[in-house]
């Protein structure tokens, strides 16, 4: 492993670098009360709020309460943070399994959910990959990982998840106890009316005597309305049901099995052919003999969480955002970043235009009753609000997350323009800090790629104050807290969680916040502290990632202890999956020790506001691996620029521990 040694001083340490650690500790110490008065002290938690709770809903809550907290440790936060994390991991398992889900099974079975749709597994399931980066050696872990992948490569005999004729998850409900049909038939036969569902309108616009929404407050329209769901959505494979290639990914990170990798490969596959065989626009039902619509009268639309209900292209993107990032990384074939684009090209060019922002349909049905509550922008076409048009409907800018993920798998100039072009320009979103209401506490991708561009210098210190004062917010929540635990929903461990790690992600990693529905950490960079030998930035020290470009990565270190040397290993990509070809760096003379041939240059780093010292030399080293080791001296600082040769490297959990004994 080729080492550097960083010894070029500063006279005033950078605001950005103060910030992050900032942020840092202000993290490690506001998680103190929130464990203490939210948790109990076996780690359980305070919903549901009695003993006989039955139903299949909101187990995903409560590991989506902590879903960043394995993360989180591996940025750099506090060790405490690793074993919290596997301690409430298997706390809400067990816990779960208590409680019956009213289909003769209990919530959790063979320490896995027993069934549901991956829109819940995926934001539940998301804490569970991310503690396979904490701490891979960790043989429970790892063995879980290989059970719960090999429950949909049908490992257990007594459970049956995919369909290997016809590459498919044979039902939007899968999991321990098998895809099947049961929830829906006792679940969701008696539907009902409830004032939140407006906002997602009717699932079908042909049911006798559902001719709105009003309609469902009658039970026989709520029958109606239950019935059709059954007969139609029950069965069959739906997009969503891609996201389970990160639970089968999570598996292949974890041994390098190849029988990982080709299941991956053939149910991805599958969907790009059916997504082919459908005109270019994924259908969200295919039925249990392989066909498009078999279930639903032969539409392609109508499925389980699909284009029309509840979320449209919110819940079917996940999917296919997803998939698409863990074929690429599997495969190493960047083709598969078009399953993603052809879908963002269809929906762009059906957008309407208006004062120069693009609105994209979100959803697509047949004609009807589309009068709900919406967040979609409605519209003025020829002097007509525009509701449902041409198939489509609920017009609205894209969010940000989806473009960003794609310019980011492929680099592609294109991709780029694409990203730029669906920006909200009625309400610029990537030249300053908006506050988002999001699971994830992040929304500000185009912000952060337009400073990557050179766009919004500023933004790392005000990504940096933002999520702080995300975090001093939940604080002064849980200070003024009346709320009676008897009253707790699902989520109300969510709406205080005091992780947020939006900038941390974009800035020392230079990475999007993963996709929240269970998408992997796709990172350009990843650290580890050499000598705890543990993941994450080393104590004091800053990283600030200002280029990500196709074969290029730049990245400025920091030591901002006064005394004491920092030694950090830098890693291609999250799971390794890319390599360094050569480093160009900055030092204070000659500091290289392994032997490399360097050559040294004469130029002077900018010195723009006086910052640094400014008897700078820039060396340049040959590396093809996929780590460097770094010495940072004592309040200094370097800026390495990172030849990289992107998805060459079988991606893998290794940590370079190995590599640093030779």
């Amino acid at each position: 492993m080729l080492k550097l040694r960083a010894n070029l001083a500063f006279y005033e340490p950078p605001k950005w670098a103060l910030l992050e650690r900032q942020l840092i500790t202000l993290m490690n110490e506001a998680v103190e009360p929130l464990i203490e008065r939210y948790i109990r002290p076996d780690g359980t938690m305070l919903w549901p709020t009695t003993d006989n709770h039955t139903g299949i809903d909101a187990l995903d809550d409560m590991y989506e309460s902590f879903f960043n907290w394995p993360l989180y440790y591996v940025l750099g936060g506090h060790e405490k943070f690793k074993e919290l994390s596997k301690k409430e991991f298997d706390a809400i398992t067990v816990q779960f399994a208590r409680y019956d889900s009213g289909t003769g099974h209990k919530m959790v079975e063979k320490e896995y959910e027993q069934g549901y749709d991956w829109f819940h597994q995926g934001e539940g399931y998301t804490m569970f990959y991310h503690m396979g980066l904490m701490d891979p050696s960790d043989a429970t872990i790892r063995e879980r990982a290989m059970k719960y992948a090999g429950l949909f490569l049908n490992e257990d005999p007594e459970v049956i998840n995919y369909d290997e004729e016809h590459h498919m998850i044979p039902y939007p409900h899968s999991g321990s106890m098998g895809a099947t049909d049961r929830n829906f038939k006792v679940h969701f036969s008696g539907w009902h009316y409830a004032d939140w569902m407006r906002n997602y309108g009717l699932h079908f616009q042909d049911v006798p005597g559902v001719g709105s929404f009003e309609d469902l407050k009658h039970e026989a329209g709520a029958m109606a309305m239950g019935q059709a769901i059954v007969e139609r959505c029950s069965q069959g494979d739906i997009p969503l049901n891609l996201l389970a290639t990160s639970m089968v990914t999570n598996a292949y990170l974890h041994t390098g099995d190849t029988k990982y990798k080709k299941w991956v490969k053939s149910y991805v596959d599958a969907w790009i052919e059916r997504t082919q065989r459908n005109g270019g626009l994924i259908p969200d039902n295919v039925g249990l003999n392989g066909e498009i619509g078999e279930h639903n009268g032969g539409k392609w639309y109508g499925g389980w969480y699909g284009w029309t209900w509840p979320h449209g292209w919110l819940s079917v993107g996940q999917g296919v955002g997803v998939a698409a990032q863990n074929a690429l990384l599997l495969e190493r074939d960047p083709a598969y970043a078009e399953f993603l684009r052809s879908q963002l090209t269809i929906m762009n060019e059906k957008a309407i235009v208006q004062d120069g922002t693009r609105y994209v349909p979100y959803k697509f049905g047949e004609p009807g009753w589309y009068g709900y509550h919406t967040k979609s922008v409605l519209l003025e076409d020829d002097g007509k609000t525009v509701l449902w048009k041409d198939g489509a409907f609920e017009f609205m800018p894209i969010e940000p997350v989806y473009p960003t993920h794609l310019w980011y798998m492929s680099m592609e100039e294109t991709d780029h323009e694409l990203l730029k072009s669906l920006r909200n320009y009625a309400k610029p979103d990537w030249n300053h800090i908006e506050y988002y209401r999001n699971k994830d506490q992040a929304g500000h991708d185009y912000a952060w790629t337009s400073y990557l561009a050179g766009e919004f210098e500023d933004y790392p210190e005000q990504i940096l104050n933002y999520n702080m004062a995300q975090v001093y917010h939940r604080i002064n929540f849980m200070r003024t807290d009346a709320e009676d635990p008897a009253r707790y929903k699902d989520d109300y461990f969510q709406i205080r969680n005091t992780v947020t790690l939006e900038g941390l992600l974009q800035l020392t990693l230079g990475a999007p916040s993963p996709l929240y529905n269970g998408g992997l950490l796709m990172a350009r960079l990843r650290y580890f502290d050499a000598d705890a030998r543990r993941p994450g930035l080393p104590a004091d020290v800053a990283a600030l990632v200002e280029k990500v470009e196709a074969d290029r990565t730049v990245v400025k270190l920091v030591n901002l202890h006064p005394t004491q040397r920092r030694s950090l290993v830098v890693q291609a990509g999250a799971f390794g999956e890319h390599q360094f070809t050569d480093v160009a760096y900055t030092v204070f003379g000659a500091t290289a020790d392994d032997g490399s041939q360097l050559g040294a240059a004469t130029t002077l780093e900018k010195l723009p506001d006086g910052l640094y010292n400014s008897k700078a030399s820039q060396e340049s080293a040959v590396v093809n691996d996929k780590w460097l080791l770094v010495e940072l001296e004592p309040g200094c600082h370097t800026t390495l620029e990172l030849g990289t040769k992107r998805y060459v490297n079988e991606p893998s959990y290794q940590e370079p521990w190995e590599a640093l004994k030779k």
